[in-house]
């Protein structure tokens, strides 16, 4: 079983006063089966505990289990670290342990302009949420690197953002012309108006006519 571990790391500068956290993510492989818990802390020379009920190993390095991680035994919460004497038949089990997730998007930055569109294309809803994430930060973020990291419950929502530039935040209003359509535009049936255009946002087709010198619009027809 694969998961992520979330780290706060604390962050004190020398003869700084107050304190600045920072956030990373780590993949963590958790070992339960007795079988697998016994050759893993024989190969890696660990002497096992009294009790053990399982295991876990958090890649610190972020480039795959192996050298330089860290291995945790529960319930007494002993830590080890990995050497890089590793046995061989430990490195090729642990090349085979993968993050397992029931969904994932992988893309270039040019491919993810079309994430959301490919995705109401497919009706694929995963994709969807994805799509508006990708699309919303492409909108409101300049920068290059940004880590997010969503979950949701009963008891509500937590979004939590780090390692991004916040000099590069911009907010951007969203266009004027799809905030004129109201529930009443909507409804409006045009009576002779004397002139009617339309014109189109991502999405939307806005129909306008001028009407004792205002301009009303309402959703263009759907034919």
């Amino acid at each position: 079983m694969n998961r992520l571990l979330a780290i706060a790391c604390l962050l004190l500068p020398p003869a700084v006063q107050g304190q600045t956290f920072d956030q990373l993510t780590r993949p963590v492989a958790t070992l339960a089966r007795p079988a697998q818990i016994d050759t893993f802390l024989s190969e890696l020379l660990i002497p096992p505990p009294d009790t053990i009920s399982h295991l876990e190993v958090v890649d610190l390095t972020g480039n795959g289990y192996g050298p330089d991680d860290m291995v945790i035994l529960y319930p007494s919460q002993t830590t080890y670290a990995i050497s890089d004497a590793v046995p061989r038949i430990l490195q090729d089990i642990m090349k085979t342990w993968e993050l397992g997730a029931d969904y994932r998007l992988d893309a270039t930055l040019e491919e993810s302009h079309s994430v959301e569109a490919e995705a109401h294309r497919r009706q694929d809803p995963r994709g969807a949420i994805s799509g508006a994430v990708v699309s919303a930060i492409a909108e409101y973020y300049d920068g290059d690197g940004i880590d997010m990291r969503l979950s949701q419950g009963q008891d509500g929502l937590r979004l939590e953002m780090w390692n991004y530039d916040p000099d590069a935040m911009r907010y951007r209003p969203k266009p004027a012309a799809a905030a004129c359509l109201s529930e009443a535009a909507q409804q409006f049936r045009f009576a002779r108006p004397r002139f009617v255009m339309a014109f189109r946002e991502p999405g939307t087709c806005i129909e306008a006519h001028q009407e004792d010198s205002r301009v009303i619009t309402r959703a263009c027809p759907d034919n």
